[in-house]
């Protein structure tokens, strides 16, 4: 995936959220002037692309694993074999979950949200502090009982929580997006 991808992918994104250029600018500097900023290995930044599902309730899930600590939307960083940043969170869902990503309807191909992610130093790895370009996309699943028992990874947990608890901007933009799926039935 090139680097001119991601710039679309983040412009079509800022188009769709104009007060939200901020979180924007720095990555589409890095992608316009810097090597590939889909690598793991890119600093300062890179991208990671992760999976928000929701089901008509509006739950949400979230996993916990040992990778990142705490509750997390499923995904990680973006490998060589994927064609698309939706694709990258689709793939990385069903490695996590077992999810079939055929049970799922995007919202869109441009993310629901985007963050950008201090992660800390990891000495360990040799890894530097850096940042996470956080591509969020939003994944409608029809309904949880239609899905397949979850084959979680390893060393992975899962919870289902009412998008109502998810916190900042994302909380912010799940909710207004359950109003709407509720005002509209």
């Amino acid at each position: 995936m090139t680097n001119n991808a991601v710039v679309s992918a983040a412009l079509g994104y800022v188009e769709a959220n104009p007060a939200e250029l901020d979180v924007v600018r720095d990555l589409v500097i890095l992608a316009l002037l810097g090597p590939p900023i889909t690598l793991s290995g890119t600093l300062p930044a890179h991208l990671a692309c992760r999976a928000v599902v929701v089901t008509p309730d509006w739950r949400v899930l979230q996993t916990n694993d040992t990778v990142l600590p705490g509750w997390q939307f499923p995904g990680g960083h973006v490998a060589d074999e994927d064609c698309s940043l939706l694709g990258s969170a689709l793939r990385q869902l069903h490695e996590f979950t077992g999810i079939d990503p055929n049970l799922l309807r995007p919202e869109s191909t441009l993310p629901w949200d985007l963050a950008a992610m201090p992660v800390d130093p990891v000495p360990e790895l040799d890894e530097p502090e850096h940042v996470h370009y956080d591509f969020l996309y939003l994944l409608h699943l029809a309904a949880r009982e239609l899905m397949p028992e979850m084959a979680l990874a390893a060393g992975t947990d899962a919870r289902w929580v009412p998008a109502n608890e998810v916190p900042g901007r994302l909380g912010t933009k799940l909710r207004r997006g359950s109003q709407l799926a509720a005002a509209s039935r």
